[in-house]
């Protein structure tokens, strides 16, 4: 018996290392977190705080190929979506505490708003 004991015991000593080195694992690649499309790791990202149904700071100045991350500390999901006919972008929804990423690589001035509260109102300039 003792050695029926003794093999259970190793097994779940594997079982217990295997399922460490697979969340080490990762949470390794989490904490990478997505990088900017610019293929840089110390690229620009501009920030923009979605809370009180205001973006802040209202207005956003960029480089082309820089990213702009916009984080909703609100409650409610909101949208970014460019005001022009066919967006330069639309982030779709981003739940509280979420975040969406947009790498700006057109030069030019874009308007903004969310979709679900019209009355929310961003500008990305892109230098």
């Amino acid at each position: 018996m003792h050695g029926k004991w003794s093999l259970a015991s190793v097994m779940l000593v594997l079982l217990a290392a295997l399922a460490l080195i697979g969340a080490t694992g990762f949470l390794s690649q989490r904490s990478a977190g997505r990088p900017a499309n610019s293929g840089h790791s110390t690229a620009k990202i501009a920030t923009v705080v979605i809370r009180w149904f205001k973006f802040e700071p209202a207005t956003v100045t960029v480089h082309a190929g820089e990213a702009v991350e916009w984080k909703n500390d609100g409650f409610v999901p909101h949208t970014v979506t460019a005001d022009a006919g066919k967006p330069a972008f639309d982030s779709g929804k981003i739940d509280p505490g979420s975040t969406w990423r947009y790498v700006a690589r057109k030069k030019g001035t874009y308007n903004y708003t969310c979709a679900y509260h019209p009355n929310m109102t961003g500008k990305l300039i892109v230098q």
